[in-house]
């Protein structure tokens, strides 16, 4: 990975663990993180499908990976904020990589303020800059 594109891992949760409602968050989420300007999003793979299955490999439900440029770190954050808003009960753990500096946050909306969330950003935000 080059200098110049981060790597941000997002991971959604929901009490109750109801697969199939995670992954249509997954795709609802994944739609909309797509129309900004990434470079690149996947799907996370938790590895081989055991023997006699059919699948190849086993995606990570509820999980995906995305590189993008730095700059276009604040609309994802804007974007998860927003989306968060809407579907209330679902946590949100976001790890950003750039180059060498990581941070990770967690976003919980039954636990944490939309005030509280805009610190945490900031807080990312600036510690990605240093």
């Amino acid at each position: 990975m080059s200098e110049n594109v981060a790597e941000v891992l997002i991971e959604l949760s929901l009490d109750g663990g109801d697969s199939v409602e995670l992954d249509e968050l997954t795709r609802q989420l994944s739609s909309e993180v797509q129309e900004l300007d990434i470079e690149s999003m996947h799907e996370i793979s938790e590895g081989v499908a055991p023997a006699g299955t059919k699948g190849a490999d086993l995606a990570a439900i509820g999980q995906m990976a995305i590189s993008l440029a730095p700059s276009i770190i604040p609309p994802l954050f804007e974007l998860l904020k927003s989306w968060v808003e809407r579907k209330p009960s679902t946590p949100v753990k976001v790890t950003v990589k750039v180059g060498r500096k990581t941070a990770q946050i967690e976003y919980d909306p039954t636990k944490t303020s939309a005030k509280d969330l805009d610190v945490l950003i900031k807080t990312l935000h600036r510690s990605l800059k240093k």
